[in-house]
């Protein structure tokens, strides 16, 4: 990958800038409840019918293996820490992300780089 790419430059300002305000999501609902989609099985078979959601009841025990639940770093309740635990969550996500990019590339075409 060439960094001194302008259209590289551009993606990469654009990967932080989304990086630092990721917390605006968080901080907009603070005291009012989840941000929206980011509801649990329970408020959406509260919202929609428990018959609806059984196959998602079912599955929403995958996300107890996530690096970091909620995208919080667990102890950091007050909205400061909790901004920057969104904002390593992001890290850590677009991290494992061009990581995965790149192991896949390699798999894929194992002659780039």
């Amino acid at each position: 990958m060439n960094w001194q790419d302008p259209l590289v430059k551009k993606f990469l300002y654009v990967i932080v800038a989304m990086i630092i305000l990721c917390p605006l999501g968080i901080l907009l609902v603070w005291n009012y409840g989840d941000a929206w989609g980011e509801w649990g099985p329970e408020d959406i078979a509260e919202k929609v019918g428990e018959q609806q959601v059984s196959g998602l009841l079912h599955l929403a025990d995958i996300w107890s293996y996530a690096p970091l639940p909620d995208y919080d770093i667990p102890g950091w309740d007050d909205p400061v820490h909790a901004s920057i635990g969104y904002i390593i969550s992001a890290i850590v996500g677009v991290t494992l992300c061009i990581g995965a990019y790149y192991a896949l590339v390699k798999v894929v075409n194992p002659g780039t780089t």
